[in-house]
């Protein structure tokens, strides 16, 4: 059983991407740990048209620690298998009415009327050749405003949030991938 199936079971929408990578685990692994997601131009654009911070370092609006994830809680790790992010919010609204500075009982216990919570994962599992490196977003809302109004603001995003996706992963993908100096 992974992470994202112990933190959120129940969801309404949920969008996978993976991609073959061609080193192993442990090197994938060091990769998805190292990569710097906001050094994408297209994450860091997207992502701050949102509202959202993503990246390493302390985020002053945030209670993400130094190596964090920006407005995302690191909720679980499982070391060369599964790293598991959350976030809370009116995602529909322009600036993703983000519910900052839960802890992970807190966001575990959410479950706020007119309110969606989201958990996001990167999982890895050995392949032929490699590794599968993949990532799943859940997404569980609450009331029938919320469901409404976010499967409307999902048809828009869904392509972008994808975009961002298999960016990450072509970025994991590329460092596992760079031979050893």
């Amino acid at each position: 059983m992974m992470a994202i199936d112990e933190w959120l079971p129940q969801y309404q929408v949920s969008s996978c991407h993976s991609v073959l990578v061609h080193a192993s685990v442990e090197k994938t692994y060091a990769a998805l740990k190292n990569a710097e997601f906001s050094n994408l131009s297209i994450v860091r654009g997207l992502m701050r048209l949102r509202g959202y911070r993503i990246g390493r370092g302390r985020n002053p609006q945030s209670d993400t620690k130094p190596g964090g994830y920006g407005s995302f809680l690191e909720l679980a790790t499982v070391p060369q298998r599964e790293v598991l992010l959350g976030i809370a919010g009116r995602f529909w609204r322009p600036d993703g009415g983000i519910v900052r500075g839960l802890t992970s009982a807190e966001f575990a216990d959410f479950h706020r009327e007119g309110y969606a919570k989201a958990v996001w994962n990167f999982s890895l599992a050995p392949s032929d050749g490699g590794t599968q490196l993949r990532t799943e977003t859940r997404v569980q809302t609450f009331g029938r405003s919320a469901t409404v109004r976010f499967r409307m603001y999902w048809i828009f995003v869904r392509p972008f949030s994808g975009m961002i996706r298999n960016a990450m992963l072509n970025q994991v993908k590329r460092l596992a991938e760079q031979p050893v100096a």
